[in-house]
């Protein structure tokens, strides 16, 4: 039950409720208690100013304090309450015809503080007395007029009763609706769980149905539509890649088994073996660099900065280094290769490795499609306080619609002759992932028939 998102906002609503309504009859229980005894005061204190000021009149009129209490009594009601009139010293001189049995005995200091502030109320045993003096300037004695405690209890009583009822029917209620309210909010994410189990990896097309966009979960549907796109996208991509890997892959382990079969299928001269073993290293080392390159991409999912080295890298021996290496490729191609680095000592917090990687992708790829008599040339500079390789060359060039997707992963432009010269369309891949590990960009520029311009920006920090 307590699994359940619904119980448990049920429970938390209904105890925060509880712990609301019981402060609420509290409050309202003592502030009833305080306005009924302030009420039953003011009324006893009332009457009993109606009956010293009936007293005196009669006083004036008989001149006896006893004829005068018979006269008041005997005209004047007062159901439930004990009315009596005594003396300066306390002693009853006249009372209500219900006061006979009850002794009301108001102390000596009660009736000094009446003389002096005119009123005074009092509880004595289980009755609340209001005294006042008969005359303000005559010291013929006081009104006392008493009302049983048990008046405002009973009230009190009743109004603790209606609470004891109407709190847990009222939080019975609130909670019912609360479950109905919670459930009735949290449909749409069980709608949204229903739809989302039902989604696998073969119907990532699939999406979860937005019913209000602009609420929070119809954000949360949307969020969860995103989700899902860049997992199709990561699952095509990853499709992708195993196919294209094991196409790339096909190749030379079908030459590596089929010259072996031929080779050892009669005997042969030393020169024959050695032209095999020639074509079978060449192979093995095609499908080593294609490994290796698999291997660097397998890195790419991780995070970029925990998967390199960090250590100072002086660019300019690295420029330096890879252009005199690619200097053999483009000797044996015949084409020129120029270093232009005029710049001051360019260094950042890298790993070296990883950018000379890069550097060779690039000088690499600018061989292979530079046609013979091509010239290729590699800057390196400052610029806004980024360093700056350019690395043009005056090859074939690369289409515009081309220039998008020649960072994707086995994507050629001519994959016939990509693969006559030994490509497998990573170079460029890993050259970008490296670059962009390294918080850098990659921009191209290239005009088919006039050759193409690389761009490598790598922030000096």
């Amino acid at each position: 039950m307590f699994d359940s998102v619904r119980a448990r906002l049920t429970l938390w609503y209904a105890g925060v409720l509880a712990l609301s309504l019981i402060a609420f009859a509290i409050l309202i229980y003592y502030a009833a208690a305080a306005i009924f005894h302030e009420r039953q005061d003011e009324s006893l204190r009332s009457t009993a100013q109606t009956v010293a000021s009936a007293y005196v009149e009669e006083f004036e009129e008989t001149h006896s304090l006893a004829k005068a209490g018979q006269i008041v009594f005997a005209e004047l009601t007062f159901p439930n309450r004990y009315v009596e009139v005594i003396d300066n010293t306390g002693q009853p001189i006249a009372s209500s015809r219900n006061l006979s049995g009850t002794v009301v005995t108001i102390p000596a200091s009660i009736l000094a503080e009446v003389r002096q502030q005119g009123s005074s109320l009092v509880t004595v045993g289980n009755l609340r007395v209001a005294v006042v003096p008969l005359s303000s300037d005559r010291e013929l004695g006081f009104a006392t007029v008493a009302e049983p405690l048990a008046v405002i209890d009973g009230g009190l009583s009743r109004l603790r009763r209606d609470f004891f009822a109407g709190v847990p029917i009222v939080l019975l209620l609130a909670s019912a609706g609360g479950y109905f309210l919670a459930r009735k909010s949290l449909g749409p994410i069980a709608s949204m769980n229903e739809q989302t189990q039902r989604i696998s990896a073969e119907s990532l097309s699939a999406r979860l149905e937005v019913k209000n966009p602009r609420d929070e979960l119809g954000k949360l549907t949307a969020t969860i539509n995103d989700l899902l796109s860049r997992l199709e996208s990561a699952f095509e991509e990853q499709q992708r890649f195993i196919a294209d890997a094991s196409h790339e892959l096909r190749t030379p382990l079908a030459v590596l088994r089929g010259e072996t079969e031929v080779a050892l299928d009669k005997t042969r001269t030393v020169e024959e073996y050695q032209q095999s073993l020639l074509l079978i290293k060449e192979e093995s080392e095609r499908l080593s660099r294609i490994v290796e390159d698999l291997f660097i991409l397998a890195r790419k999912p991780m995070a970029a900065p925990a998967a390199l080295i960090k250590e100072p890298v002086s660019l300019n021996e690295a420029v330096r280094d890879c252009t005199r290496a690619a200097q053999v490729l483009a000797i044996r191609k015949g084409v020129k290769l120029n270093l232009q680095d005029n710049s001051s000592l360019l260094s950042l917090r890298g790993d070296e490795e990883m950018i000379k990687r890069m550097l060779l992708n690039l000088l690499d790829n600018a061989v292979k499609y530079t046609p013979e008599g091509g010239e290729i040339s590699v800057a390196l500079c400052r610029q806004n306080g980024h360093a700056e390789i350019v690395v043009r060359d005056t090859g074939i060039g690369i289409p515009e619609p081309d220039q998008r997707r020649v960072f994707d992963r086995f994507y050629r432009v001519d994959k016939a002759r990509s693969r006559a010269l030994g490509g497998a369309g990573l170079g460029l891949s890993i050259a970008r992932w490296i670059v962009e590990a390294h918080e850098g960009q990659i921009k191209i520029d290239s005009t088919p028939g006039r050759g193409s311009t690389f761009t490598v920006e790598l922030p000096l920090k």
